[in-house]
Parts: C-alpha cells; structure tokens; sequence
C-alpha cells in the first residue's frame, strides 16, 4: 500500500512539474517579429517616435527575438498609442485667492499591443497597456523633489529624472511602457 501511494505521489508530481514547465511556452516555430511603426492615434505627435526609440533599444539589448522584415517574419507586433492624458494630481489651497493650486500633474499614456502568430494567423497577445509619471510645472524634473516614477528615488539619485516636467514624464512613461510590453511577450515563454 505504501508503494502504491509513493508511485501516485511521484506521479502527481511528474505531472504538475511537466503541465508547469511547458505551460505558456512560445510556440516553436516563431523565432522572430517583425515591427511595424508605431501608431499615434493622440495629439502628442512627439510619442510614438519617442516609444518607437525606446522599445526598439530594449528589443535589441534584451534580445528576445530577432527583429526581421516582413517577408521573413514569424510574427507581428503591432503597437497603439491610444490616449495621452494629462491630469492634476496634488493640489493645496492658496489662502490669499480662496482657490487650489496644482502642485503636481500626472501624465498617464495608454497603448494597445497585439502580437500576432503569422504562420498560423493567429493572436498571441492582444493588451491595453497603461503607464504614468508625475511632473511639476514650476521645476525641471531632474530638481523638483518629487519621485515621479514611484521607484524610491529622487532627482539626482534617480538617473531618468531629466529635461523639461512633461518632457521627462513623458519619457519616464514610455519607459515603463516599454518595460512592460517585453514582460508581456516574455511572461507568454
């Protein structure tokens, strides 16, 4: 009897690890994307370039699949900037008007990315992705003592507070962005 409940056991474990260990997998036959320019659907002309820029440098420098032609591609990546909003965030009352002030704007960028199997025409990946930073208009982003990427760092400390307030909110949008559609590609492996 104890046999028989150690083979299940080591059964039930073979199973599991083998169902975890292939689930998710990239399909086998895709070893390369290719990708279109990025589409602008908002009036934040400068956004797309600066996303193109950015997710291309992180594709290449974290190698995770070639990036080909169209004629040779396996797959298809397709990426949608949505929305660009621009919100106050944190306000405090000015006694002398009776009004509240903007001390803090945060900028939130919205993108759709849809990773398509080209052999099999197929979706792999079809998301909405939402990032954001925060700014202050009345100092640079590199000295405005706030954390705009919430990453604990500030200023100085934090290597991409940099430029104009929204410029840099912008791009430290992107970034993350950029970051997150890569763990979306790589967390379907």
């Amino acid at each position: 009897m104890f046999k028989f409940i150690r083979y299940i056991f080591i059964l039930f474990l073979i199973s599991n690890c083998s169902f975890y260990s292939f689930k998710g997998s990239i399909p086998a036959h895709i070893k390369n994307v290719v990708i279109p320019p990025i589409v602008n659907k908002t009036s934040e002309y400068t956004v797309a370039t600066i996303l193109n820029e950015k997710f291309l440098d992180l594709m290449l420098l974290e190698n995770i699949l070639d990036i080909v032609s169209y004629e040779n591609a396996d797959s298809k990546l397709d990426i949608t900037v949505k929305s660009v909003t621009d919100k106050p965030n944190v306000f405090t009352a000015d006694n002398s008007s009776g009004f509240e002030v903007v001390n803090e704007w945060k900028v939130m960028i919205q993108v759709d990315m849809i990773w398509i199997d080209l052999i099999n025409d197929e979706e792999i990946i079809n998301k909405s992705i939402t990032e954001w930073s925060t700014y202050n208009l009345e100092a640079d982003i590199g000295s405005d003592l706030i954390d705009n990427d919430l990453d604990g760092l500030i200023d100085s400390e934090d290597s991409d507070e940099y430029g104009t307030p929204k410029e840099g909110a912008m791009r430290i949008a992107i970034d993350k962005i950029s970051k997150r559609i890569i763990n979306e590609i790589t967390s379907t492996w």
